[in-house]
């Protein structure tokens, strides 16, 4: 059978596959994957893949339609139950023959609220199809922890989103990006970092989408209308998902796009959710004359690689005072466990209001005395660190009233 399994990297292969070969979780041989499956990452610059080629491949790779039997996900991928995990399990099952699954981890309903993971009640609201009891269900629990998704009745409807854009889009944006580079005489490599570059940009959507809509939810609930205001440089494809996630109620969005920009990557952006949002997404390379508004949230997101210090702390105080009262500032700096760029950031931060700070693994707020259970002990020892360290995790400012 031709079967893969996504990992969020290679370090995590082993225990990854430990979970769906252990007897322990799979006693009657229900789900437990062929010795020859074939293992792929978000980030890996392999993407020529042979499923038989014995190497470790880019999970974003182009695979057809209806081409594999079984797509495992495995326990060091964060199981975010937001719009872009919705979207990208309709994404991996079109890549699903018919008859196949996706085998998946799936924690208890009350261990998946507090993480803000997949339960059986999320997949059962976007994928379930049959009528009332009758038939057949598509979401099958098959032992401790592990459940299977297939087709159902009918295909569920679409989840516009910005994976659902760069499926749809990638072949037109590396295409479009290889004619404009006049330098090709090493077209492999540039298709290759082009790709891995692509990857990133989307893959790191996944975890800023689905902390905000929890940072939402936690503040405004899931029905309270709010507008928000994005500085970062992702070409607004956060606020895109803010205002199609059926998780929140964002009415209105402005992205400013700051740092390196392609225009490739801009237009294409523009054109697949302009039918779709009511949303303005502009460029600037001048972090301090933005017209940021007064929108009840301001994202900050990984602006300090574009930004001295003096002008990142003129953008913070302009983003503050542009809030309402009760309106949110955060504040998401990848900071590579940089001791001093984080004592840095927490004394502007601390200037301006008490700092709260989210989790970019488990999508819940960090409590300084409960740690947070993972089936992944790698994953259990990343929340250790981060929690420690404070490098790479969300910063959120409330304004008092």
């Amino acid at each position: 059978m031709s079967q893969v399994v996504l990992h969020l990297g290679k370090e995590y292969i082993e225990e990854d596959l430990e979970y769906y070969f252990s007897g322990e979780r799979d006693k009657n041989n229900q789900v437990r994957p062929d010795e020859s499956i074939y293992s792929m990452t978000p980030f890996e610059s392999h993407i020529d893949i042979d499923l038989n080629d014995g190497k470790v491949g880019n999970f974003f790779y182009p695979l057809a339609p209806n081409s594999l039997d079984r797509i495992y996900i495995g326990i060091s991928i964060s199981l975010f139950a937001n719009h872009w995990g919705a979207s990208f399990l309709l994404e991996l099952l079109k890549q699903v023959k018919p008859g196949g699954a996706i085998i998946l981890p799936v924690y208890p309903e009350g261990q998946a609220a507090e993480k803000n993971y997949w339960s059986r009640s999320f997949l059962e609201n976007i994928f379930l199809s049959r009528t009332r009891w009758r038939g057949m269900s598509n979401i099958n629990a098959e032992n401790d922890g592990v459940m299977s998704l297939r087709e159902g009745r009918k295909w569920p409807d679409p989840l516009p989103s910005s994976i659902e854009w760069f499926y749809q889009q990638r072949s037109n944006l590396l295409l479009k990006n290889l004619l404009e580079n006049d330098d090709r005489s090493d077209t492999r490599s540039f298709l290759k970092q082009s790709f891995t570059q692509l990857c990133q940009l989307v893959w790191q959507e996944y975890t800023t989408s689905a902390v905000i809509e929890r940072i939402i939810i936690d503040h405004f609930g899931a029905n309270t209308p709010i507008n928000i205001t994005q500085v970062g440089s992702e070409y607004g494809l956060l606020v895109n998902d803010l205002m199609l996630s059926r998780y929140v109620n964002v009415l209105e969005g402005n992205s400013w796009h700051v740092g390196e920009c392609s225009q490739v990557i801009m237009e294409s952006v523009s054109q697949f959710f302009a039918p779709i949002t009511t949303h303005r997404i502009e460029k600037s390379q001048n972090l301090t004359n933005l017209s940021i508004g007064s929108a009840e949230i301001c994202v900050l997101n990984n602006v300090l690689l574009t930004a001295s210090d003096t002008e990142y702390q003129q953008l913070l105080q302009q983003a503050w005072e542009s809030i309402p009262a009760n309106g949110l500032l955060i504040v998401y700096e990848n900071l590579s466990a940089n001791q001093a760029a984080i004592s840095a950031l927490d004394a502007m931060l601390n200037g301006l209001a008490d700092i709260s700070y989210y989790s970019s693994i488990a999508a819940c707020k960090i409590k300084p005395d409960y740690e947070i259970s993972q089936y992944s002990l790698a994953a259990e020892e990343n929340l250790r660190q981060e929690k420690k360290h404070k490098d790479n995790v969300f910063r959120v400012l409330k304004k008092p009233a």
